[in-house]
């Protein structure tokens, strides 16, 4: 039996990636975990013995009689649709062209939004046969196994699905405790080639470090797919895969996926160890929260090939901080970024404006904060109340979303006006900090001062080019 995994066409041929907590338009890093997602289910389906095929439609510009003929020709007996808030209605919609082609293919979706709102997206759609919700790897096994063997829905735990305009929500799934269980990604079956970091333009891969986020940032809703226990990998089974990578496919240069990559220090530790005993040389950027790190871990991770982190600053007001329950201080984000430069790894701060009880004031408070940080790179987002975040409950309880568009849910936009600040303000000042941030001397000449070959100019340029697009 043949699977086919997709992430499906844009219509309108805008790109659209998918960013774990962010799930925003294309950004100025061009990351997205679509394809670790993908990829990984399709290992675990072909472990059970399924033929698999991935098509990551936006990266490929494969549009919708494009992906009809791939269907015509590769002849799935179900097609998994990876999907996002602010593509929802194309994700889902592509189910309808699928079933144009061959009206027996079952189709199922998987993700943090039809999670939350399954029992929405199938009334709304009824082209799509199955929801996934939540970790999606063993659902999707489980499902695609009672697909060829025609035996009931009934008892796959973590499905929703519906029949003759009839909807069944079965049982949750328990998370996976083990997740060495998970085998490497089908990376083979992945036009790698697709996905380059701008600041290097080095092909570069996701690695799984470890799911799960016990903590209650309101606008969060990345706990909705892996939950709120933190799981990990081990340091063996992560260096295996990124060893794997370089030796098949040359690939060198790895972003560390996970809710707060430095969240347990000894994980971090026993990760740099297995990479310096094997004396392997890689170059790789994770993420952090603010008050995890020190300047021995730091330079721990510097050594081992960490050339970039990211921090979740969020805001430069510590009332705002504590208004949706980030736990951590202006004091801490000051320090975390002055000890990434002494260690030698440059630092990104993400940052959200719009933040129901958010001013103006604050907003400039935020942009003066960014600039005394001293970050090298920032990504200033829109707050978005995405379902499954306690903020899109709250949103929606106090009236406070001006459009029923989703794809207006990313980012790039504001969704919200609350009585503090219209979403058309938000989206100005935004603007602003952004241009003033990146066209600030200082940050010029660091960039310049990075140039070392043509290549390097050669990415400047594609990145100022995305990054003027983008912002």
């Amino acid at each position: 039996m043949k699977i086919l995994l997709i992430n499906a066409p844009v219509a309108n041929k805008i790109k659209i990636v998918r960013e774990g907590r962010c799930m925003q338009r294309e950004d100025a890093w061009g990351t997205s975990w679509a394809p670790l997602t993908l990829a990984t289910i399709a290992a675990v389906l072909k472990e059970a013995g399924f033929a698999t095929g991935i098509k990551d439609c936006t990266k490929e510009d494969i549009g919708l009689e494009g992906l009809k003929g791939i269907i015509k020709e590769f002849k799935p007996r179900l097609v998994i649709i990876n999907t996002a808030t602010p593509s929802i209605e194309n994700d889902l919609s592509c189910a309808l062209s699928i079933k144009e082609v061959d009206s027996s293919i079952k189709t199922a979706a998987f993700g943090i939004h039809v999670t939350a709102l399954d029992e929405e997206c199938l009334k709304s759609y009824p082209c799509v046969d199955f929801i996934i919700r939540g970790e999606p790897e063993y659902t999707a096994r489980d499902l695609a196994i009672a697909i060829r063997d025609n035996t009931p829905y009934q008892d796959i735990k973590g499905i929703s699905w519906q029949k003759d305009g009839s909807i069944s929500r079965n049982n949750e799934r328990e998370f996976i405790e083990d997740l060495d269980r998970l085998p490497s990604p089908a990376w083979e079956q992945v036009n790698i080639a697709n996905y380059t970091m701008p600041i290097t333009g080095e092909v570069f891969l996701l690695v799984m470090a470890s799911r799960g986020c016990p903590h209650p940032c309101t606008f969060c809703a990345a706990s909705t797919l892996y939950g709120k226990k933190r799981r990990y990998r081990s340091a063996k089974r992560i260096v295996d895969e990124m060893q794997d990578c370089k030796d098949h496919f040359g690939v060198s240069s790895f972003l560390f996926w996970a809710e707060g990559f430095v969240s347990d220090r000894e994980h971090v530790y026993a990760l740099c160890d297995e990479l310096e005993e094997r004396g392997l040389k890689f170059k790789w950027v994770a993420n952090s929260r603010v008050d995890t790190v020190d300047l021995a871990l730091l330079k721990r991770m510097r050594k081992a090939g960490c050339w970039m982190i990211g921090y979740g600053i969020e805001s430069g007001n510590q009332d705002i901080l504590d208004l949706v329950k980030k736990g951590t201080t202006l004091s801490q984000a000051q320090e975390a970024v002055r000890l990434a430069r002494e260690a030698g790894i440059k630092s990104t701060a993400h940052v959200i404006v719009g933040f129901p009880g958010e001013t103006k004031e604050h907003i400039l408070r935020t942009a003066a904060f960014i600039n005394k940080l001293d970050v090298d790179f920032l990504q200033l987002y829109c707050c978005v109340p995405f379902p499954g975040s306690v903020l899109y409950s709250q949103a929606k309880r106090e009236g406070l979303v001006n459009t029923d568009d989703w794809s207006m849910f990313e980012q790039n936009f504001c969704v919200l006006d609350t009585p503090q600040i219209s979403a058309e303000e938000v989206m100005r000042l935004r603007k602003k900090i952004f241009s003033r941030f990146y066209l600030h001397p200082k940050r010029i000449w660091r960039v310049i001062r990075d140039i070392r070959s043509i290549k390097d100019l050669q990415n400047l340029l594609v990145m100022a080019k995305n990054f003027t697009h983008w912002a």
